[in-house]
């Protein structure tokens, strides 16, 4: 997620994204969008356009902006990062991979385990593993190299069938990552990797309530940009036993270290996939999205 999500488009990427007339120009996300999503401060959006392996960079002001082809990619490709010139870098289950803005295939990285999230900032991207514990690479933008990492490496060919954690990139120089099951975040440094500080939260001056996770995933994190406050994707039935239904999102105030919780109307298994100036926006189970304005 994801949110996907974080830092304004470099001018050079800006000036490349022109509008495009091309195939991907009759695909509307909010029909259509499936899968995983990254979203940037400035308001754009890269969906992949099945079943043409395009990556699709698209505003809702000015639709289509470019694509990016994703044909000689080996394997199906689950999360992306963009870089300043539009390259861009590729995960596909343990596999990551430069695939430059013309579909040519550069750099190939083979990773400890699967990715459950990704958020970057202009220089670097950040790897969060699909592992039991949390485990992060900062990886550097132009050569994909590991600049720190956080946690205990996985051992080659583990797997883990959930995603239990979650990742955003803060302004301030910070990652911010979910605990396993509870409302809890942890703050990184992001130039050193070192742990700042654990952030617990309240809920109506009572400690925030433990997730029930059972076989399902922790929900996605997004970080609404100059307003101190992250929001956790939850299905109600995570949640103790209550009124509420559908998808929820908790508003976690980091300055105050308080939350509250916010129905969508949405189904429960729709997907926060980012946050659009003061929209959360959301991805339903068929497709397609929904921007809800966060209150």
């Amino acid at each position: 997620m994801n949110v996907r999500r974080n830092f304004l488009l470099p001018a050079a990427l800006s000036l490349a994204l022109a509008p495009v007339q091309a195939s991907a120009q009759g695909w509307d996300p909010v029909k259509s969008a499936t899968g995983w999503a990254s979203f940037d401060r400035d308001g754009s959006c890269v969906f992949q356009q099945m079943p043409d392996r395009k990556l699709v960079t698209w505003t809702q002001d000015s639709g289509i902006m470019n694509e990016l082809d994703l044909s000689r990619f080996t394997g199906a490709a689950e999360k992306w990062v963009l870089d300043p010139l539009g390259n861009a870098w590729v995960v596909a289950g343990t596999t990551l991979q430069l695939v430059d803005r013309n579909g040519k295939l550069g750099t190939s990285f083979t990773l400890p385990a699967e990715i459950a999230d990704l958020a970057w900032d202009t220089r670097s991207f950040i790897l969060c593993y699909r592992t039991r514990e949390p485990y992060l690479e900062r990886r550097d933008m132009k050569t994909g190299s590991v600049m720190w990492s956080y946690g205990t490496k996985p051992a080659k060919g583990t797997f883990f069938p959930r995603n239990w954690h979650h990742v955003a990139v803060r302004e301030d120089g910070s990652v911010l990552l979910t605990a396993s099951d509870g409302f809890q975040l942890e703050r990184i440094d992001l130039a050193k990797g070192a742990r700042l500080e654990f952030i617990p939260f309240t809920l109506n001056g009572q400690p925030a309530p433990t997730l029930n996770l059972a076989d399902g995933d922790q929900g996605s994190l997004a970080w609404w940009m100059n307003n101190e406050t992250a929001l956790l994707a939850v299905p109600a039935s995570q949640l103790p036993p209550g009124d509420l239904k559908g998808l929820v999102l908790a508003r976690l105030n980091l300055a105050k270290r308080e939350m509250t919780l916010v129905p969508t109307g949405a189904d429960e298994k729709a997907v926060l996939v980012g946050i659009q100036e003061s929209n959360a926006v959301l991805r339903g189970p068929a497709g397609g999205l929904t921007f809800f304005p966060i209150p």
